[in-house]
């Protein structure tokens, strides 16, 4: 049982500070992988809290067949896709064009350092939505494909395949920029 799993047990059994745990060991990537599906960060950041605050006020029964971070990361991207519709019902405008209205850390800036690592996080952002959080679940949470699959609800023959595909595009994707001299 990992970390996450047995604070999380801990916690249904009355133990409070061990959800403490859980938002400090999963809060900024689950932020990530959410983003990498709205494309927004504040609305992502708002979708992982809901992510955790689920857990806290529900108390879902977690089973072991995948680890806890899949489970987890499964919850909050069905939260993720319930935000997408309810942004398209609404049809807010994008954040990202009143960024400057914003004084808060760029925790995107923050969690992935060094111009080479912002650079493929660039191309990655330039991905198809499915190359983009398959790459990001394998590549910066360490996911087999086995759990990416789990949480993106495809076979794990799907997700080799597109992690395949994801790996080229992004190859082209970089050399693209490089010829462009946007490295």
């Amino acid at each position: 049982m990992d970390n996450g799993a047995s604070s999380y047990l801990r916690f249904l059994n009355g133990d409070n500070d061990r959800f403490v745990d859980i938002v400090k060991e999963y809060n900024d990537g689950l932020i990530l992988f959410i983003n990498s599906i709205i494309k927004d960060i504040q609305i992502a950041e708002e979708a992982a809290d809901d992510t955790l605050l689920k857990l806290y006020v529900k108390k879902p029964l977690y089973k072991s067949e995948y680890s806890f971070k899949t489970w987890l990361y499964a919850i909050g991207r069905n939260t993720a896709l319930n935000y997408l519709k309810k942004i398209k019902r609404q049809k807010y405008s994008h954040l990202e064009d009143f960024s400057y209205f914003s004084d808060s850390i760029d925790l995107e800036s923050e969690y992935i350092r060094g111009e080479r690592n912002i650079l493929i996080h660039q191309c990655i952002k330039a991905l198809k939505d499915d190359y983009a959080q398959v790459l990001f679940l394998v590549y910066f949470e360490d996911f087999s494909n086995t759990e990416a699959a789990k949480v993106m609800s495809k076979s794990q023959r799907q997700i080799t395949q597109l992690l395949y595909r994801a790996k080229n595009a992004l190859k082209e994707e970089m050399e693209r920029r490089g010829k462009d001299g946007q490295i």
